[in-house]
């Protein structure tokens, strides 16, 4: 039975002339775990935030949204609050109250609820997260997964019969977003509740999900449940749409001859195993930028001797004797779990954060006795999010102002270079804060990139990107590694990073450890791990990408 009916939506954002959405009809069934994906900009979460009337979007629509029988538009407020839930990309934008107990009865007491309701709902809830220890902490204590399965677990407090979830593992490490995700697919098991997300991270959901509705400018591609949208794509050779994907079904479809209804296509680990025993197959390995050894200078251009951090006295040390050496040309991929201090490193390289002991060389000089302006111009720093970037109306407005600083004019090459290769030609006379997450990644990176830093330091690069502007981000950083540029990028990325990196390390109680070529990285390990490693790594220790092996 249809939960939500879409007929013929059509979706201006107010003041735009362009359609966000054109012509959407979809029925979504009670029960389902639906998908949304598509390339940055294609709609997804515009269509998300439709479904739910506290959050929609202003503009003008066209068309009908029917929820459970009713007009979305006049169902009763206090009903929509209760039965349709939303759970945002980044956790601290959602969460309100100090401590862990009060953000989970906050909804429930604002709605008149009885305190002998709410106290029963708080037990059976924190017991079916498995928070009854941290109830009492202040919400700051909490990792990024953490606050984000409190974010879940807050509007389940109010039983809702649909979940709507824009990129809710945006901001979690591997480990911490495959059990956010199991969680979610525990709910739509368990309590046969609605599932509807926008999701990047498609190795782990397309197993998951009983319908994909991909999304391109505006418009349904493609739609179906995930064995009949691979079928479609691989036969239509639709090159926007391959690369979304999971990495185990792109090597079976790449391998296998004939593919019929009756073909099981793998999608997860334990089902490609199954499948790779069944067949021959053989490591194609040749020295790629990620084998080539980094060309060892005089000194390293960025040189981090025994640094350690604290926020605050009283607080436990963040980094605990931090040591770095980055040699020029490098891509240095750094990982580690949520809260194990990765993005605190980066600020401290960049000069934003002074290390109460402890050095850091630029170039074979200290960091705090280079110009600030110097500085800024040299080594180019992304944060984690990009709206900190952003103080003028347009998106043409920030980049000229960049531009300015800079003494670059409006026209110079390398400006038309940067809106041409991040595809911003469309959205520059939009404001920064109107366009999609994706998108503001992108204006971000550009920005940051306009001075042709010599040292580029990433927070999450391909946080909000789409598979094949991943792609496309990739190439150029291997672009900018063959130029000389030396980058060193915070990921929770596995796959990108595999591809990309020339050396990996993870960062664990303070220290960096394990720091290696990717291939001996990811061979090593067992969960920080490519998912054809998983897959093929007893038949062929060495493989670690799609592009290591051959039939």
């Amino acid at each position: 039975m249809a939960l939500y009916q879409i007929q013929n939506v059509t979706f201006a954002y107010a003041g735009e002339a362009q359609n966000a959405l054109q012509q959407i009809s979809l029925s979504l069934n009670k029960g389902d775990f639906v998908l949304f994906c598509g390339p940055t900009g294609s709609g997804k979460t515009t269509l998300l935030r439709l479904l739910k009337k506290e959050v929609q979007p202003a503009g003008k629509m066209s068309g009908i949204i029917v929820y459970d029988g009713n007009l979305l538009e006049e169902v009763d407020q206090d009903r929509g609050v209760e039965e349709i839930a939303m759970v945002f990309q980044d956790p601290d934008d959602q969460i309100v109250m100090e401590t862990v107990w009060q953000e989970l009865i906050f909804a429930m007491e604002n709605l008149g609820y009885e305190m002998k309701t709410i106290q029963r709902r708080l037990a059976e809830v924190a017991n079916y997260f498995g928070m009854e220890s941290w109830l009492s902490l202040p919400v700051h204590h909490l990792s990024g997964g953490q606050k984000q399965l409190l974010n879940l677990a807050a509007v389940m407090m109010l039983r809702p019969k649909v979940l709507l979830l824009d990129e809710p593992t945006a901001q979690l490490d591997p480990i911490a977003a495959r059990e956010f995700l199991q969680v979610l697919y525990r709910i739509n098991q368990e309590l046969s509740t609605t599932i509807i997300l926008s999701e990047h991270r498609l190795e782990e959901v397309f197993p998951l999900a009983s319908r994909i509705i991909m999304l391109e400018q505006g418009k349904v591609k493609y739609s179906g449940d995930p064995h009949t949208i691979m079928v479609d794509i691989w036969k239509k050779k639709d090159p926007t749409f391959w690369p979304y994907l999971p990495v185990v079904s792109r090597l079976y479809l790449t391998v296998s001859q004939t593919i019929s209804a009756n073909n099981q296509i793998p999608l997860t680990v334990k089902a490609g195993k199954a499948w790779a025993d069944r067949v021959e197959l053989q490591e194609n390995i040749s020295a790629g930028p990620v084998e080539e050894p980094v060309k060892q200078g005089c000194r390293p251009l960025l040189d981090c001797r025994e640094v350690f951090f604290q926020y605050e006295k009283d607080l436990s040390l963040i980094l605990k004797g931090v040591s770095l050496q980055l040699e020029r040309g490098e891509i240095f991929t750094l990982f580690g779990g949520n809260g194990s201090g990765k993005t605190t490193l980066l600020k401290v390289l960049t000069g934003i954060m002074k290390p109460i002991r402890g050095k850091v060389f630029f170039g074979g000089k200290d960091i705090k006795k280079i110009d600030a302006e110097d500085q800024a111009r040299r080594i180019g720093y992304l944060a984690q999010n990009p709206s900190l970037y952003f103080n003028r109306e347009t998106v043409a407005g920030q980049i000229q102002s960049r531009a300015d600083k800079l003494g670059l004019g409006s026209n110079h090459a390398h400006v038309e270079k940067m809106i041409h290769f991040f595809e911003l030609k469309e959205i520059l006379d939009k404001h920064p804060y109107d366009i999609s997450g994706g998108q503001r990644q992108k204006v971000a990176l550009a920005l940051v990139l306009l001075s042709n830093p010599d040292l580029i330091l990433l927070d999450e690069p391909t946080k909000g990107l789409d598979p094949l502007c991943k792609q496309e981000f990739g190439t150029m950083l291997q672009r900018l590694h063959r130029y000389g540029s030396t980058i060193l990028m915070v990921s929770h990325d596995i796959e990108f990073a595999a591809q990309v990196s020339s050396r990996c390390a993870l960062l664990f109680d303070g220290k960096i450890i394990a720091s290696d070529t990717p291939r001996t990285f990811f061979t090593q390990n067992y969960f920080y791990t490519t998912f054809i490693h998983r897959v093929l790594g007893e038949k062929l220790p060495r493989v670690i990408g799609i592009e290591d092996v051959t039939a």
